[in-house]
């Protein structure tokens, strides 16, 4: 069994210990970086009306959300009301399910991703978004949408930290490997369970794809 991942704080840290050779920031794209919004699955697990399980998917599209309306300089919401409104949307049009991960059968519909972000960001006053989506994509892909200053829900699958799990991702970080090629691809993420940015490196993105939200 491959040896579970632990999340990424610092790329080039990370690069070094991977490859033993010094490494340096190559080039660092990071469009959202003052607006970047950071809330957890944590943070929403428990309200006055009911416990949330397997929440991820309502968690990333509240930091979609609450990044936008910042970045906009529009009145933003508080985060728990963002994330209420997301997870009963999920509810409505039986996207997310409110289930105990036990269970196994609970959680966010890959499948029907984008239509429910749509409608997210319409209950939020975002009426103007404009997305693409990918079933499965490439992490170089996704490094030219963010270049394009998208944001990026991330649908994982099977990954060795995140297992199945939705990030949304901000920008990227290349890390240049002293005499060793190309440098390394780091994806800047809001992963959900660390309330500041954490980095995935583009190599363990074997099943991946992506809502790309153009605001």
């Amino acid at each position: 069994m491959a040896q579970k991942l632990q999340p990424i704080a610092d790329p080039v840290a990370h690069a070094v210990a991977r490859t033993g050779y010094p490494c340096s920031v190559a080039e660092r794209v990071t469009p959202w970086a003052g607006a970047a919004a950071y809330h957890t699955t944590g943070q929403f697990a428990r309200t006055e009306e009911r416990d949330f399980h397997q929440h991820c998917g309502p968690t990333a599209v509240t930091n979609v959300i609450c990044a936008i309306q910042k970045r906009r300089g529009m009145a933003r919401n508080d985060p728990a009301e963002v994330f209420a409104r997301c997870a009963a949307i999920g509810r409505r049009r039986l996207t997310y399910w409110n289930i105990p991960e036990k269970v196994h059968l609970g959680g966010t519909s890959y499948l029907l991703l984008g239509p429910y972000v749509a409608a997210c960001l319409r209950q939020c006053g975002i009426r103007d978004a404009q997305q693409t989506w990918r079933v499965q994509a490439r992490p170089e892909q996704m490094a030219r949408e963010l270049a394009r200053g998208r944001l990026l829900v991330l649908t994982m699958t099977g990954h060795r930290c995140y297992g199945s799990h939705l990030a949304v991702a901000y920008g990227y970080v290349r890390v240049s490997v002293a005499g060793r090629g190309g440098p390394r691809l780091y994806l800047l993420v809001a992963d959900g369970w660390s309330g500041g940015p954490r980095y995935i490196d583009a190599e363990t993105l074997r099943i991946c794809g992506y809502v790309a939200v153009k605001a």
